[in-house]
């Protein structure tokens, strides 16, 4: 094969898959940030990911939430177009498919991207029901201040050095995301009544994987919601882009990298807690679906 034609095929293979984001290596136990303004708009490459523009389509291993103070910022997820304007939120759940449209440069505001497992389960079972129309959420001024100090203390951390940094910014985060979880909990009330039933069933099914059904099979799950596996499967596919079997997994993946980032339990301890009889096991299925052993996984997040 001739080179140009090696080369134009490699671009056609290119355009035609879907390229997934990991996180910056410049990520302080999980957490990233990025402050507006920016002088390039294509500094969102250089800060959150390694081959792709944010002007192509692409997903998200983390959540991304971003806070505007001013400016506009528009996307297009899932098929929708989403707007992002002065002191507006927007959450952008993990593997999402999105990407820009349109960018003022005079933007100002922030980027945080995480890693899921450090979103606590509350605030996820929120932000998972959330459909892409209702991932933007115009901030009252009641709440301007709170939410705009907490995320410039977070900026303001990130570049100092000090004793128990990492704590210190878990610890904004926390209070950031809580913050901002209960005013999408507030608006989501509002337009309950707007899901469709693949929606329904998707966000019940969600609901009902806790640390006490994460090993069961998607066959569990259907029967409790009295439909077949196979509807249960479309439902959720074509809600989220994923299988039922992903959820699944990806809940126990959660749940196993929160111990080993906030306890200091071994791995065979973490295994059985978790359900494992066998924690071989348990580490194969982990580097599996993670990509990295359970000890690499906690070794890197404490660096």
């Amino acid at each position: 094969m001739e080179l140009k034609e090696f080369q134009d095929e490699y671009k056609m293979q290119k355009k035609a898959r879907i390229y997934t984001h990991t996180q910056d290596s410049n990520a302080i136990g999980g957490i990233d940030l990025l402050k507006f303004p920016l002088t390039d708009p294509h500094q969102l490459r250089t800060e959150f990911d390694q081959s792709e523009s944010p002007f192509e389509t692409h997903r998200d291993e983390y959540y991304i939430f971003a806070l505007l103070t001013k400016g506009y910022v528009n996307f297009v997820c899932d098929m929708e177009d989403i707007a992002l304007s002065k002191m507006s939120l927007m959450v952008l759940k993990p593997y999402q498919v999105h990407s820009a449209k349109k960018f003022d440069p005079k933007s100002e505001g922030y980027f945080i991207t995480v890693n899921p497992f450090l979103i606590p389960n509350t605030c996820n079972e929120i932000f998972q029901n959330l459909h892409a129309s209702e991932q933007v959420l115009k901030i009252s001024n009641e709440y301007h201040k709170e939410i705009i100090d907490t995320a410039f203390l977070l900026y303001q951390t990130f570049g100092q050095q000090l004793p128990n940094k990492q704590q210190i910014i878990n610890g904004l985060f926390m209070s950031f995301v809580y913050r901002i979880s209960n005013l999408f909990a507030d608006s989501e009330k509002k337009i309950k009544g707007k899901l469709n039933q693949s929606q329904l069933i998707t966000a019940k099914f969600q609901r009902m994987i806790t640390s006490d059904s994460m090993l069961e099979s998607a066959s569990y799950f259907a029967e409790k919601l009295n439909i077949t596996t196979s509807h249960l499967n479309d439902c959720v596919k074509e809600t989220t882009g994923n299988s039922v079997t992903y959820w699944i997994q990806n809940k126990m993946i959660t749940e196993a990298k929160r111990q080993l980032y906030y306890t200091d339990n071994d791995v065979k301890e973490i295994s059985f807690d978790l359900g494992f009889e066998d924690h071989t096991y348990f580490s194969r299925l982990f580097k599996k679906i993670s990509g990295e052993t359970p000890l690499s996984f906690r070794n890197k997040f404490r660096e």
